[in-house]
């Protein structure tokens, strides 16, 4: 029969293996065979007319079936665009994501350009500060004598100064920071410093006619009276224990056997509060010493604070 041929024909053609592209394909081939159909039936209708109803309602059937093809083609092509307008808005996400990471990680790098700018900008003004100092005995009050007991109050002041200053690297880092320009320059300052607060013959010994650093001078500095600590404090003892009071008022014979007391201590030979109300009571000149019976009875026993 003609319609078991075409159904052989359809069935025996090669198929496409994509969904858009088989809908269309069977759509074709059920037009063509409905066609075909047709013609069949017309011209047998004058033959047999049952035959040719049912070729007709088997046309009929195809037609559905191309109809519905079509269906299967614009679901499929509508299925397509909503996986492509995901993936778009995917990749838009995406983008947008790392926009603003950029924009937090540019934000974030101009703060922090921003503060180290004004950190620098406000160390600058301090090292101008510094260079514009005249007279550096304002601010360590101290002349550092090759025999002073005074090192300690004189090291003291000193680190003062230069912190204030933002320069304590200069007198206690070894290795200077190769990316800082202004750092020969203050290292300058520095020296000139430490060689105005000290007496000529200290300056005598640390000097050198090639030049120094300002953390050469600290360390040739300290090296001098913290080095023989044994024998500075053998000599400062001496002078501790036979000090008296000759023609000092009462305020300055208390003030210069306390200034003793603390260089003993300074290099590591505390005197005891008690040890130094004796001395400075034994030490007092004949107007006084009758102060000295009022004193040693007193319970408990004094304390001597140095006098402002």
């Amino acid at each position: 029969m003609p319609s078991r041929w075409l159904c052989s024909s359809i069935a025996g053609a090669s198929a496409p293996t994509d969904v858009i592209s088989t809908a269309t394909w069977l759509h074709d081939k059920a037009l063509v065979a409905a066609k075909a159909l047709e013609d069949e039936a017309a011209s047998l209708h004058s033959v047999n007319t049952t035959r040719s109803e049912q070729l007709c309602r088997e046309a009929e059937l195809l037609t559905s079936a191309a109809a519905a093809q079509e269906h299967v083609c614009a679901a499929a092509a509508l299925e397509a665009e909503r996986v492509q307008a995901d993936a778009l808005e995917q990749e838009a996400a995406a983008l947008r994501d790392r926009l603003r990471t950029k924009s937090h990680r540019d934000d974030t790098n101009d703060d922090d350009d921003r503060s180290v700018s004004s950190y620098a900008a406000a160390i600058a003004q301090i090292h101008t500060q510094a260079v514009a100092v005249q007279n550096i005995k304002n601010l360590v009050p101290i002349v550092l004598e090759l025999q002073s007991p005074l090192y300690s109050k004189w090291h003291g002041y000193v680190l003062l100064t230069v912190g204030w200053f933002h320069l304590t690297d200069h007198v206690l880092v070894d290795v200077p920071p190769l990316d800082d320009l202004a750092w020969p320059r203050m290292d300058c300052v520095v020296v000139s410093w430490l060689f105005n607060s000290i007496s000529p013959d200290v300056l005598d010994i640390i000097h050198e006619h090639t030049g120094i650093s300002a953390r050469m001078a600290w360390l040739r500095i300290e090296q001098q009276f913290l080095g023989n600590q044994e024998c500075q404090a053998l000599i400062l003892d001496a002078e501790f224990r036979n000090l008296s009071q000759g023609a000092l008022s009462i305020d300055d014979h208390c003030r210069t056997m306390k200034n003793k007391a603390d260089a003993l201590a300074a290099l590591g030979e505390p005197v005891t509060n008690r040890t130094l109300v004796l001395n400075v009571l034994r030490g007092l000149n004949e107007h006084f010493q009758f102060m000295s019976q009022l004193i040693t009875r007193q319970r408990p026993f004094p304390l001597l604070h140095r006098r402002p």
